[in-house]
């Protein structure tokens, strides 16, 4: 803020917020290459939904006298990772980019990886994996 006053910067501001509102989200305070950041937002997106199918498939799959109630985390973050991909996805659209969902690239642009796993106990650490991916990717 400096030497302006505090009233004079939002009027600045708002008058600034209503040039060029075209352009959506991206404002001229908006300093990140868009394309590189698209790019990554779709890397991101692929990772989700790579997530979300392990995470179906684990739920469809899982077995033995433990897999009712591990079967509903694995719904339970099937969903969660759903809702991350919707958002990643409504991001890079503000961007002016978009969501990139071919199936046959997202293995591809997934840090994460699609390991369908043995038993409940494979399931579970591949899942396990894919967090910490994701965690150390973001």
């Amino acid at each position: 803020m400096g030497d302006r006053p505090f009233l004079t910067d939002v009027k600045t501001l708002r008058e600034r917020a209503r040039q060029h509102i075209e352009q959506g989200a991206v404002t001229p305070g908006y300093k990140a290459d868009r394309e590189v950041v698209i790019r990554l937002l779709n890397e991101a997106l692929a990772t989700e939904i790579v997530c979300v199918l392990r995470y179906k498939r684990h739920y469809f799959m899982a077995t033995g006298i433990n897999a009712q109630s591990v079967a509903q985390e694995f719904l339970e973050h099937a969903n969660e990772e759903q809702m991350h991909a919707d958002s990643i996805a409504q991001r890079i659209v503000q961007l002016g980019g978009e969501p990139d969902l071919a199936p046959e690239g997202l293995q591809s642009k997934s840090h994460s990886e699609y390991v369908e796993g043995e038993s409940l106990i494979d399931m579970i650490k591949e899942d396990l994996i894919a967090e910490r991916i994701a965690i150390d990717s973001y």
